[in-house]
């Protein structure tokens, strides 16, 4: 059994493809944040990544291809693998420069290139982890290492063997019930990636009452999160129960209120994802917002005690 050991863990969400880590090791920013492209098997492709330099002070940088921890990817984290690096795992991935010192507020190009192999086919997956450290007057010798940071690179290989597959799972409410009591009410997506390529899948949620009439449509995944091949994400929407037009009051209670929705409303999920591929799924739950009728029936109740009281008088 392999064991791997990375200096330290740290976590990061796919759909940004950045290092979730103290304040400090955010000084260090990428453009872009996530290199995804296209590439070809045995042809060398080229592309530009920008480091800038927010610290406050001069840097030290080294930067090295390392593998992914993805056991988390089914949530949407992943981390470095720092033992990795120089591997034959990653490569196919160099960057040039790799050391280099960068001082405060200043920009450093870095040519990375992506060599996918000859045989190669689905998605290549990797990271650039870039260590770096203040650079003092008084010091020389070996880096003490002060952070770490860096984007993901997701490489889809242009082969006849790399497979386009997804589909939706599962379209249901956070917490798995079918009778929405309140709103608004969070909504999830699961969706599976069958192929061998990541997929950043897209759509909507269509909302309907029982006559059919559109109330609302949700947008799902906006933040383009990747899912990568063979595993289930979920993709969360939001049914506020306001039309997404429309201004969203400030409390929900009072939404519900100037909103009434009530009975069996249809769920139609919509997701396309590659060139042309299109996943359906549809559920039908129940809108019984019990607070609103609650408030309401307070409210007659209480008319109706006022007017007697007047009545009397």
């Amino acid at each position: 059994m392999v064991h791997r050991l990375t200096i330290f863990t740290i976590a990061v969400f796919l759909a940004v493809g950045m290092v979730s880590a103290p304040p400090v090791v955010f000084a260090l920013t990428f453009t872009p944040e996530r290199i995804e492209t296209e590439v070809y098997p045995g042809v060398p492709q080229t592309e530009k990544l920008t480091l800038l330099n927010e610290t406050g002070t001069t840097i030290s940088v080294v930067l090295q291809p390392v593998e992914l921890d993805l056991t988390g990817a089914e949530s949407g984290q992943a981390s470095f693998l720092l033992n990795t690096a120089d591997t034959p795992s990653v490569s196919w991935i160099s960057v040039e420069p790799r050391q280099f010192v960068l001082e405060s507020a200043a920009t450093q190009n870095v040519r990375v290139t992506l060599s996918a192999p000859a045989t190669s086919s689905g998605s290549l997956v990797a990271g650039i982890a870039a260590t770096f450290r203040p650079v003092r007057s008084d010091e020389e010798g070996s880096i003490v290492l002060n952070g770490v940071t860096g984007p993901f690179v997701f490489a889809r290989v242009l082969s006849r063997e790399s497979e386009i597959a997804g589909t939706i799972t599962a379209l249901h409410l956070a917490k798995g019930s079918r009778v929405i009591s309140y709103l608004p009410v969070p909504v999830e997506v699961s969706f599976a990636n069958t192929g061998s390529v990541h997929l950043e899948p897209s759509g909507t949620i269509d909302v309907r009452d029982i006559f059919g009439r559109l109330a609302d449509t949700l947008v799902i995944n906006p933040d383009q999160s990747i899912v990568l091949p063979g595993t289930t994400r979920q993709l969360n929407a939001r049914w506020s129960g306001v039309v997404s037009t429309t201004k969203e009051p400030s409390s929900a209670l009072w939404a519900e209120l100037k909103h009434i929705r009530l009975g069996p409303y249809t769920f139609t999920a919509e997701m396309s994802y590659g060139d042309d591929s299109v996943s359906t799924a549809q559920r039908m739950l129940i809108v019984f917002p019990w607070r609103s009728f609650v408030i309401l029936l307070s409210v007659l109740v209480g008319i109706v005690v006022a007017k007697r009281r007047l009545q009397r008088v």
